[in-house]
Parts: structure tokens; C-alpha cells; sequence
């Protein structure tokens, strides 16, 4: 019995430390740090890469959005890749006639990673940015930042991708778990560096970047780690902003968080020497296996602490207590799951999110494993 109480306790505090617990402990830490500093008047030549699959109903308005772009235009060009597009996405791109632009086509899909590499291979500029072509940005976010380069330090910078849904506005649990990373990105950045990023905007020193590997998952992850290995810093801009619309449904959400699941893992053995090397890089082993590494497993503490606490139940009031409120919470989120679209609410939304993105981690590892994930993508969030 003594041994069903430890764990029981055990699987407790490891759920209150990764969600609370660490977050706090981070920002604790970040406050007894220097501040990140930027300069505005840093310009260095800046490759816009924009990847493309059957993006017509989009592409036009991300390439007006980056035309618009408040950066100098000898400064600054904008690489169209086009990733087998069956639709007008080429022929809308073609349309354009603006020497900031060019234009990358090939007929046979190859997947981001492919497109990416031929993006890099054609950018002329110090700094590449990334990101989707689902993605607006506000007039100056390039130029907000590329000035986090200002200084040495920093090898890779992340935007401030605000998510919006027309369905749940913004309670939406996307929303929500967005607006709560980025705190804790912010505490990582200030601390030491953040160790993933947001693959829809973030830019990277043109020297630190290497070819992505064609079966690779998470391109961006990959990409942004690569500067952690020269002793270089990711750095989080809120003020460099752009915008994204938020999945509308959480099965949208779900398919995409199994991919970035099954990418997690294959980055992180890539990245082994970094994320899991505790003498070379303490810090970044501390924040990846608090952040990454326990996170992803809170399902099984999750199945673990339910199964305990029911072989407890009749110990004690405070057994009782826990089992129902694991009981409430769970109900709430089945309701959510069943009635998906009529229960809009909060009170059943946020609970169904939370298991789903746990279940999607589970269903990643498991693709990952077994090699069934497919490394071509598919257009933003549905």
C-alpha cells in the first residue's frame, strides 16, 4: 500500500510541475535574468521563403501581405516555392511582376523539407525568415524581427503568430495553449533560449542553417535547434506580429499536433547531443525535459494517477475528493468530444482540447515509430 501512496503522490506532483510548476519556476528564474535587447536600425539583407501546396485561395493575399511589408526594398526579396501545386498557385504567383520576387516551381511533390532546402539554396539574404503562406504579418514584423539580430548572440528569432477563430474566438483552446507558451517562451528566452519555435513566423542567420533532411517532419524545430549547437540563443519578439487563423474544430487541430508529435521525437534524436546532453548543455537539457520530454509523456502520469487514485478511493476523504474532480473533468471533455458541434462552450471545449493534444502526442510517437507518418504536408489549420 505504501507503494500505490508514493506513486500516487509521485504522478501528482510530476502533473502540478509540468503544467504550474515549472512555468513558474522558469519565470522565476527569467526575472533574475538580462532582458533580450533589439535595434531597430539593424538591416541586413532579408530572403522571405514561402512554401506552397495548392494554396489559390490564399497565396495572392501572402504575397500582397509581404509586399507590403515595411523593410527596404534593396534589401529584401521574396522566394515563392511551389511544392508540386496542382491548382492556380503557380499561375497566381506568375502573375506577379515585382523583381523582389522569385519563383520556384517543380511538377513532382517532394514535401516541405524539399522545398525548404531549394528556398535556402536560392536566398540571398543574412537573415532568412520563414513562414506559412497562411500567415499575414503586421507592416513591420520583419523589420522588428531581424533587429533581435543586433545582437551576436542570437541565431534565431520567433514571431508573435496571434491565432484567431471565427467559431470560438478566443477561448479556443488553441488559443489558450498558444497565449500560455508563449509565456513560457518568453521566461525560456530570458533565461537562457527558448528551444522550439513557431514555425508559422521565425528567421534564422543564414550561417547556422544546414540542409533539412527530405524525411524529415518538423522543419522548423530542426532548422531553429541547428543554432543551438553553435552556442547561439533563440529569442521570442512579440512585437513582431502576424496573424493565423486558429482550427475551427479540434479533429483539425488533432491531425496537426500528431505530425508536430511525431516530428518532436525525431528531432530530438537528431538533436540528441543537444536536448540530451547534460553536461555540455544543463541548461537546455533542464527546459527541454521539463518542457518537452515530461509534457509529452503526461497521458500515461495522467492514466497512472486515475488508476491509483481508484484503488484509493476508500482511504481517505481527499482520495474521494481527487477522483471526482478527475471524474467531472474527464466527463466534460467526453461531452465535448461527442457534442463537438453544438458544446461551443468553454466548460467542455478547453477539457476536450486538453485530452486531445495529450492523445495526439501518444498516436505521434506511435507513427513515429513505425514510420507512418507522411513527410508531405498538408495546407495551415482546418
Amino acid at each position: 500500500m505504501e507503494y500505490i501512496v508514493l506513486s500516487y503522490w509521485v504522478s501528482l506532483f510530476i502533473l502540478i510541475y509540468i503544467y504550474f510548476g515549472y512555468p513558474a519556476f522558469i519565470i522565476y528564474l527569467a526575472k533574475r535574468k538580462r532582458k533580450h535587447r533589439t535595434n531597430p536600425d539593424y538591416s541586413p539583407f532579408v530572403s522571405l521563403i514561402i512554401c506552397a501546396y495548392n494554396e489559390e485561395n490564399i497565396i495572392g493575399k501572402k504575397i500582397d501581405n509581404s509586399l507590403s511589408c515595411d523593410y527596404y526594398d534593396n534589401k529584401y526579396e521574396i522566394i515563392v516555392v511551389s511544392d508540386g501545386s496542382t491548382d492556380k498557385t503557380n499561375e497566381i504567383v506568375n502573375s506577379y511582376d515585382d523583381r523582389r520576387i522569385k519563383f520556384i516551381y517543380y511538377p513532382d511533390r517532394g514535401g516541405k523539407a524539399k522545398a525548404l532546402n531549394k528556398g535556402m539554396e536560392n536566398a540571398k539574404g543574412e537573415v532568412i525568415v520563414f513562414t506559412d503562406a497562411n500567415v499575414m504579418f503586421e507592416s513591420d514584423a520583419i523589420r522588428e524581427l531581424v533587429s533581435a539580430f543586433s545582437e551576436g548572440s542570437v541565431g534565431c528569432a520567433v514571431g508573435n503568430v496571434i491565432l484567431k477563430s471565427p467559431v470560438y474566438g478566443e477561448v479556443s483552446g488553441e488559443g489558450i495553449y498558444s497565449r500560455y507558451e508563449k509565456a513560457i517562451h518568453t521566461a525560456e528566452a530570458n533565461f537562457a533560449t527558448m528551444i522550439t519555435v513557431d514555425g508559422a513566423m521565425y528567421a534564422v542567420r543564414r550561417e547556422y542553417l544546414s540542409p533539412i533532411p527530405p524525411d524529415s517532419l518538423t522543419d522548423d524545430w530542426y532548422l531553429a535547434s541547428g543554432v543551438l549547437g553553435y552556442g547561439k540563443s533563440i529569442v521570442y519578439v512579440p512585437r513582431a506580429v502576424g496573424y493565423e487563423k486558429a482550427a475551427e474544430t479540434v479533429s483539425g487541430e488533432f491531425v496537426r499536433k500528431i505530425r508536430m508529435a511525431a516530428g518532436g521525437y525525431q528531432t530530438m534524436i537528431r538533436r540528441a547531443n543537444i536536448f540530451l546532453n547534460p553536461f555540455s548543455y544543463p541548461k537546455l537539457f533542464f527546459m527541454f525535459f521539463s518542457h518537452k520530454l515530461l509534457r509529452w509523456n503526461s497521458l500515461l502520469f495522467m492514466a497512472l494517477f486515475y488508476i491509483l487514485n481508484l484503488m484509493l478511493v476508500n482511504h481517505s476523504i481527499w482520495y474521494q475528493f481527487t477522483l471526482v474532480i478527475q471524474i467531472c473533468f474527464y466527463t466534460l471533455a467526453l461531452f465535448g468530444w461527442i457534442f463537438n458541434d453544438r458544446l461551443k462552450a468553454a466548460l467542455f471545449y478547453i477539457p476536450y482540447y486538453f485530452v486531445s493534444v495529450n492523445w495526439a502526442v501518444v498516436l505521434g510517437l506511435i507513427k513515429y515509430l513505425t514510420n507512418a507518418q507522411k513527410v508531405t504536408w498538408e495546407r495551415g489549420r482546418k
